[in-house]
């Protein structure tokens, strides 16, 4: 119980920095994003046993330009492409229990197109105009919220049935379908209340958080699994690090990012 209420106070903390600043203003989300994704990227980077300030200062400039002016089309295209290259790789070889790669180039690529690519994605999703400010960053946010809380909760009271035994233990798939369940059921209730996409959209969203903030989980442990530690970090107590805060809406900003120009392009 005492594990819980730490894990619920420290998550409420986090979840509450990121809610204010996305009401206060644009640039207070951008900052709270930024200082969060480079806590995140400075663990990732521990747990690699690589160590680079090139990739911090490449994701300084990039959000810099991102909230100076909007960057060209084939930019971030291109970037976008890559980040989900990186992590559709890393999928991949999760799925086919191979190691991730380690030699020092790989780590570094992993870096930029991973952590660094991904993150840039979270922060990009600010600058899309909605009814409500900020709300796709806020909705791809509490969608993933909903679905590991709710994973967590059902995996602790039901959970049986391993769903990844040999890189996550604990995690089931009853906890996978609590999870889930509460993650659509939350996405059409914001459906009635936000505009900014079309209706049948929101539940399409919420699959596509229930797929990727799983398997983001899921490749975070095993990049824990091969530097053979508990946490990435400790700086978020009932949490580990930032990397493990960070993990599912790392993997899933890409994809939601895609999601959101083609539904634009599309309405």
């Amino acid at each position: 119980m005492r594990e819980l209420i730490i894990r619920g106070l420290s998550g409420l903390l986090y979840v509450a920095l990121i809610v204010s600043s996305a009401f206060i203003s644009d640039l207070a989300l951008v900052i709270v994003l930024f200082v969060f994704s480079g806590l995140a990227l400075f663990e990732f980077q521990r747990l690699l046993q690589y160590k680079s300030p090139i990739p911090f200062l490449l994701f300084g400039l990039l959000v810099y330009q991102l909230f100076i002016k909007e960057p060209s089309t084939n930019m971030i295209y291109s970037f976008l492409a890559l980040s989900i290259l990186a992590n559709l790789i890393l999928a991949y070889l999760l799925f086919l229990n191979k190691p991730f790669p380690s030699a020092p180039y790989q780590k570094s690529s992993l870096s930029f197109f991973y952590l660094v690519g991904s993150a840039y994605f979270i922060v990009a999703t600010t600058h899309f105009e909605t009814s409500i400010n900020n709300s796709i960053t806020l909705i791809m946010y509490l969608l993933i919220w909903v679905n590991n809380s709710f994973a967590y909760l059902s995996g602790k009271k039901w959970g049986k049935k391993p769903l990844f035994p040999s890189i996550s233990p604990k995690k089931t798939w009853e906890g996978l379908w609590g999870g889930a369940i509460a993650c659509i059921i939350t996405s059409l209730v914001i459906s009635f209340f936000d505009d900014s996409l079309p209706v049948w959209s929101f539940p399409v969203l919420a699959l596509i958080i229930i797929l990727t903030a799983t398997i983001g989980d899921l490749i975070q442990s095993k990049f824990k699994r091969q530097a053979k530690v508990k946490d990435s970090g400790s700086l978020i107590p009932g949490h580990g690090g930032f990397y493990d805060r960070m993990d599912s809406v790392l993997f899933t900003a890409p994809f939601i990012y895609l999601f959101i120009i083609i539904t634009n392009y599309v309405s």
